[in-house]
């Protein structure tokens, strides 16, 4: 077994992750004095079954100590409040790893995506999907499409049947 590698840098913490990091300290800290001053600290008994309910029992904490932390949009995909991160595309708010391809599921955050039907796709499904087929190769036409013979072509797909030559732009 190949021995793990260490994590590349990642880029700089936003400002709400270092917020957010900060009152997970000072929530951590509050636990600490409330243990030492006799008071039992609220510890589940077993670990909190999903996100949901860390992200709920954290707000409650932060509101009980007057910090409020007020959504940045609710994300089209999962309907949840967006805190931190927001990406806006197709005229709504998104988590930005659940703006993805309709088709294949890739997160489409930093890179060109088309869309269909109000649906967004990554370049290579939305051509799969959508671009017009070469009549000879079958392949999708993804720039300049010839039509001719009711049927359409890639230019240098559409040839002479006796030379081999093809006609190129000109017919």
């Amino acid at each position: 077994i190949p021995a793990p590698q260490p994590l590349l840098p990642s880029s700089p913490p936003t400002a709400a992750a270092q917020q957010l990091d900060e009152l997970l300290a000072n929530l951590g800290h509050l636990q600490n004095k409330l243990a030492a001053a006799g008071h039992e600290a609220r510890v589940p008994a077993e670990p909190e079954p999903s996100l949901d309910t860390m992200l709920g029992s954290l707000t409650r904490d932060l509101q009980e100590l007057g910090i409020t932390a007020v959504p940045t949009g609710t994300c089209a995909a999962c309907r949840k409040p967006i805190a931190g991160k927001v990406l806006t595309a197709l005229g709504k708010t998104w988590h930005p790893e659940h703006f993805a391809c309709a088709r294949c599921g890739e997160e489409l955050g930093g890179q060109p995506f088309f869309e269909r039907g109000g649906r967004a796709y990554c370049e290579e499904d939305y051509h799969q999907a959508f671009s017009p087929r070469c009549a000879y190769c079958a392949g999708p036409v993804r720039e300049k499409v010839l039509t001719a013979l009711d049927q359409t072509w890639h230019p240098e797909h559409f040839f002479c049947a006796h030379c081999g030559k093809a006609f190129g732009d000109d017919g």
